[in-house]
C-alpha cells in the first residue's frame, strides 16, 4: 500500500474517534478495522468493530468535543505501521498524546491497533 493510502486509513480511523454520532462511528470503523480486528491500549482490549465502537462511545461521552488528530507521518514497512496522535479538547488543551502501532490485513483494513499513551519514561 502506498504511503498516501496508509495515511488516509489512519486519518479515517482518527475520524471514527472524532464523530459524535455512534452510527457514523460504526460505519467508519467498518472501513478501517477487520471484522475480528484487535484494539488494545493501556485501558482496554477490544476485539471486533462493535467492541471498539463501544469503547470509543465511552471515551467520547467523557470528553465531549475532544478531537484526535494524527501528528506525524505514517511510518510503515511490510504490513505494519505507526503514527503519533494527539487528543485535544475544544479549547486546545491536550488530553493525551500517544502512538499507535497497527498491522494491515490483506483487505487493506487494520487487523490490529495497539496504542500507547505519553512518552516512554
Amino acid at each position: 500500500m502506498s504511503a498516501e493510502t496508509l495515511e488516509a486509513l489512519a486519518d479515517r480511523y482518527c475520524a471514527a474517534w472524532n464523530t459524535q454520532d455512534g452510527k457514523q462511528r460504526r460505519a467508519i470503523l467498518k472501513t478501517v478495522l477487520s471484522d475480528d480486528g484487535l484494539y488494545a491500549d493501556p485501558s482496554v482490549r477490544a476485539v471486533g468493530i462493535e467492541a471498539l465502537a463501544i469503547h470509543i462511545d465511552g471515551v467520547v461521552a467523557r470528553n465531549p468535543g475532544a478531537q484526535i488528530s494524527r501528528t506525524s507521518p505514517v511510518d510503515a514497512h511490510h504490513e505494519m505501521l505507526r503514527f503519533l496522535w494527539s487528543n485535544r479538547l475544544p479549547d486546545g488543551r491536550v488530553l493525551r498524546n500517544g502512538v499507535d502501532f497497527c498491522t494491515v490485513a490483506a483487505d487493506g483494513r487494520f487487523q490490529s491497533i495497539t496504542g500507547f499513551f505519553g512518552p516512554i519514561e
